[in-house]
């Protein structure tokens, strides 16, 4: 006990001997000595337990990054030449060559700088990530396992090949304005219908999203489901030449087509005006061929009533259906290869239309490559029957079911 207790101690037996007796006096400075002990006592255990709680902090082993194993699915196969080819495109979709040209392309927007804590990520293993995502639609999770990095590191990864991707869309999607570019694209359709002229056949389909918090209803289509609309213009090659993306499910592919920067630029003069083609004594200009669900113009045909029974124009809606097919094998194609267009996607409206548009790159750009995709998916989006027929346009597509009759 320490020499203050004992002057205390002391004080306080003297102050109780003027008023208690000598057995209270006993009893007083026993129970004070009592509580003094259960004091010192307490005070001991709280310091041990402390002491025990400081030293358990300091064998707990704590990480800045999870331990992952020194190499994953790509650094094993990426230049592993023994792998076979197909085993990598069934991966990220494409040839190990278009992937490299690929990555030449998108390196200068991939590439990042090492810190002091860690080197970057090379952009190869970037562009893996993004195209990883794209083609399968795995969860930001299952990527970063198979992978052997983290979550956010996905997220990251994904956003800037996107990016990348629509930076570089007026390279490889571009819609036909020269005379010389619409002459190409009409002859890729010179082998499949016999209707002079064409430079595109467009059509639209539904890509399923997340519920919006403002206008939910917008969003809701006829397949009962939220999703977006995609408008697609595509030449005889299956390749996309024209997109916008991230139009409400509810709206009809005519009101999307009348809604797009395409419909203006066709309106005001800007495409679609030349070279024509010399018809029986009358010039036929540029022409997009539609299903049933768009107007009937002077540079969109449509075909005759399914129900119609006229050997003309029933040889007519072969012939623009020859043609027409490429846009829907092209979403076909579109959508096996890019598996994430097949999921919901949990993205905002801005970010899943730039989503859309980066899979249409890669789309243009493996077929620019010779990497072809089978096309396992049918795209079954038809919107019902759209009647607004212009009077020119019922002209024009009268006197071409009589030339593709007599030919």
């Amino acid at each position: 006990m320490h020499l203050n207790d004992l002057q205390l101690l002391s004080l306080l037996y003297v102050l109780l001997s003027f008023t208690f007796t000598a057995g209270n006096i006993q009893r007083a400075v026993l129970l004070a000595c009592i509580q003094r002990n259960r004091a010192l006592r307490l005070q001991i255990l709280t310091t041990i337990r402390r002491r025990h709680a400081i030293q358990r902090r300091r064998r707990r082993r704590r990480f800045w990054m999870l331990p992952r194993p020194r190499v994953s699915w790509f650094e094993m196969f990426y230049r592993n030449c023994v792998i076979p080819d197909e085993y990598f495109k069934e991966q990220l979709r494409l040839k190990t060559n278009t992937f490299e040209l690929l990555l030449n392309v998108l390196r200068p927007a991939l590439t990042r700088q090492n810190t002091f804590l860690r080197d970057c990520i090379p952009p190869a293993k970037v562009l893996s990530l993004g195209l990883y995502r794209l083609a399968h639609g795995n969860s930001y999770n299952t990527i970063a396992a198979t992978f052997n990095v983290g979550k956010s590191t996905v997220i990251e990864a994904v956003q800037d090949v996107v990016e990348a991707l629509c930076d570089i869309r007026e390279n490889y999607i571009k819609f036909p304005s020269s005379e010389d570019e619409i002459v190409e694209s009409s002859e890729t359709f010179d082998d499949l219908t016999d209707i002079p002229n064409v430079v595109g056949a467009i059509d639209g389909t539904h890509i399923r999203i997340k519920k919006t918090n403002d206008s939910g209803p917008d969003y809701f289509s006829r397949y009962q489901q939220y999703d977006v609309v995609v408008q697609g213009v595509v030449n005889g090659d299956k390749k996309f030449i024209h997109v916008a993306a991230g139009f409400p499910g509810s709206m009809h592919d005519a009101r999307v087509f009348k809604n797009s920067s395409l419909y203006h630029k066709i309106a005001t003069g800007e495409f679609l005006q030349a070279p024509t083609v010399r018809v029986e004594n009358r010039d036929i200009k540029p022409l997009l061929l539609g299903d049933s669900a768009y107007p009937l113009t002077t540079f969109i045909l449509k075909p005759y009533p399914e129900n119609t029974r006229d050997p003309k124009e029933v040889h007519f809606n072969k012939e623009l259906s020859r043609a027409r097919v490429s846009v829907e094998c092209a979403f076909g194609m579109l959508k096996g290869r890019w598996r994430i267009l097949q999921k919901r996607l949990d993205s905002n409206i801005a970010f899943v239309s730039k989503i859309i548009t980066a899979c249409c790159v890669l789309h243009n750009f493996c077929l620019d490559a010779d990497d072809v995709w089978d096309v396992d998916d049918d795209n079954q989006n038809h919107n019902a029957a759209f009647q607004n027929i212009d009077a020119g346009g019922e002209d024009l597509r009268d006197f071409l079911k009589n030339y593709v009759w007599s030919l």
